[in-house]
């Protein structure tokens, strides 16, 4: 074979031409077991001549790993000079996806940027093939340096009317892959879904190749995730891990995979596993200082506390994921992690702060086309105000996180359960509590006073003091709604000081929000305090009794 390849025959020139233009396609369908062997065909027929031809040149800088970016630049010039496009295609995919490799230093992929742009505008000579691998990579470009999950799907919709999955089954996956995740990231999950799971059938066909096929599979998995189906995920998940051939995957992609099985394994309560993998992914990302994998690592490590109830750890991890995010010139893990960081600072009750994050960032992810993430965003303020008892600004946020997301769409949040929506949503439908099935706090002061908080009837141990029983009696009996806070501790503390009473009042209405609630649970706010008065939240209990006086018969306020 390699007699009849020799450049030194005509035959052998037409066939190694045939051979380059097969492994150009290859490459561009990111086949790199093919490209690897028909290199190696190439270098036997090439023996002992020098390689000058952009073409073969870029063959075997691609069966090389490359030399860095001066490499691809060198190439990329030769092909200009000599009018070959589909070559000057090919080196810049090549120094996008090295980049991309190395998980840091995207401002590197400016230059090449333009190029890509220049090369769709004029390649009309190129295949269809080299187009939508350009269009590819733009999407990457677009998602991960600049976090715009809008024009990240312009560029897949664009690739993929250029090719189908007749075409090039494997660009036809990863473009739709792509198109998939900024699907996601829009709010339109429910189509993700259904696209991506009929776009796994075709993974089937061994002609899939590798690569795409884990795309769609780790990005499917990632989808069910979304939609509270972790078990679906997991599985999707584990056909990537489990692959025979999943060893030709780059370092990034499998990172990313075992990532999102942390996510899974953690809504599965999978605690063993969860540590092994964190420890598996730590044990592979950080010697290699890749800053991409790095500020997703602390991501899914992130979101493992919050789930936990950790806060204070979910806090740092999503510092260190923004920090991470920086300084690899990649904006879309640190638009990820500021979601992460609002949430943390709301469990740990840093009003200020989270409202602050949300104002920062609100803008920006609504900019981007990330809809969904500025839609959950929402959702954690719904949550914020509702626990503060400002229940008529919780259904703003929480209208305003729906008004985000196309109709139907689920608003289960991500990194938290659905007991935590179901919670937002019993505290949000018993602002209207006209009965005692749909309040948060019950109170019966016909005969025995008697305290419900979410159906659980509060007893003498629960209290905390007997000071704490008395000042709910004396709310109720003073009316339950403006009361001067000055005129509540001179009753319960008549023999403090002025100062003394009122720090004794503060404590016993911490107490007070706090019954029923269990170690580090977050208590809804029941009872306000506004202007130096106490009430107790309207809607969010209910109290039996129609008139005042029968509450100040019946509630009899100890001295």
């Amino acid at each position: 074979m390699n007699s009849c390849l020799s450049p030194r025959n005509g035959r052998g020139f037409q066939a190694c031409a045939d051979l380059e233009m097969q492994m150009l396609r290859l490459f561009f369908e990111m086949d790199a077991v093919g490209v690897a062997a028909g290199v190696a065909v190439l270098r036997a027929a090439s023996q002992g001549e020098s390689v000058s031809r952009p073409r073969r040149a870029l063959l075997f800088l691609v069966a090389d790993g490359g030399e860095g970016p001066e490499g691809w630049e060198r190439v990329y010039q030769e092909a200009r000079s000599e009018g070959d496009p589909e070559v000057g295609a090919a080196a810049c995919i090549a120094a996008v996806d090295a980049t991309l490799g190395k998980g840091r230093g995207f401002d590197a992929w400016e230059p090449w940027c333009g190029r890509l742009a220049d090369l769709l505008v004029s390649g009309v000579d190129m295949s269809a093939q080299a187009r939508a691998a350009l269009h590819l990579r733009q999407g990457l470009i677009a998602l991960l340096r600049d976090g715009d999950a809008g024009a990240a799907e312009r560029a897949a919709a664009a690739g993929l009317s250029l090719v189908d999955a007749g075409q090039s089954l494997p660009l036809a996956l990863a473009l739709g892959a792509l198109a998939g995740l900024t699907d996601c990231l829009a709010g339109h999950v429910v189509r993700a879904d259904v696209r991506l799971s009929d776009t796994v059938f075709l993974c089937q066909c061994s002609a899939s190749g590798v690569f795409s096929r884990a795309l769609v599979l780790s990005t499917l998995g990632l989808v069910k995730l979304l939609m509270g189906d972790a078990e679906t995920a997991s599985r999707m998940l584990d056909r990537v891990s489990h692959d025979v051939a999943a060893g030709g995957l780059p370092e990034s992609l499998l990172m990313l995979v075992e990532g999102h099985r942390l996510y899974a394994m953690t809504a599965l309560g999978r605690g063993h596993t969860v540590q092994d993998l964190a420890d598996r992914i730590g044990g592979r990302v950080l010697p290699a200082r890749n800053l991409l994998l790095e500020a997703y690592r602390h991501l899914a490590l992130g979101a493992v506390a919050l789930r936990n109830g950790q806060a204070l750890r979910a806090l740092v991890h999503a510092q260190e994921s923004l920090d991470c995010g920086r300084r690899a010139a990649a904006q879309f893990p640190v638009l990820v992690a500021a979601l992460l960081q609002l949430q943390a600072l709301a469990d740990l009750h840093r009003i200020e702060d989270a409202e602050a994050c949300l104002a920062r960032w609100y803008p920006e992810w609504t900019r981007l086309g990330l809809q969904r993430i500025a839609a959950i965003a929402c959702l954690e303020q719904a949550m914020l105000q509702a626990r503060r008892g400002e229940l008529d600004l919780a259904r703003r946020y929480r209208s305003k996180a729906l008004g985000l997301l196309p109709p139907g769409e689920s608003l289960l949040p991500l990194h938290r359960s659905q007991a935590w929506l179901d919670e937002l949503e019993g505290v949000l439908s018993a602002a209207n509590a006209a009965s005692p099935e749909s309040a948060h706090v019950v109170i019966r002061t016909l005969g025995e006073f008697v305290v419900e908080v979410k159906g659980r009837r509060i007893y003498d141990r629960d209290w905390k003091g007997l000071r704490t029983k008395s000042l709910l009696m004396a709310l109720v009996a003073e009316g339950c709604y403006k009361i001067p806070a000055v005129r509540l501790a001179d009753r319960l503390w008549p023999d403090s000081e002025g100062d003394q009473a009122m720090q004794n009042l503060k404590v016993a209405l911490h107490r007070l929000r706090r019954l029923g609630c269990g170690p580090g649970e977050t208590p809804v706010n029941w009872v306000h305090v506004k202007h130096g008065q106490v009430s107790l939240a309207k809607g969010v209990c209910w109290v039996e009794g129609d008139g005042l006086s029968t509450r100040k018969e019946t509630c009899r306020i100890a001295p």
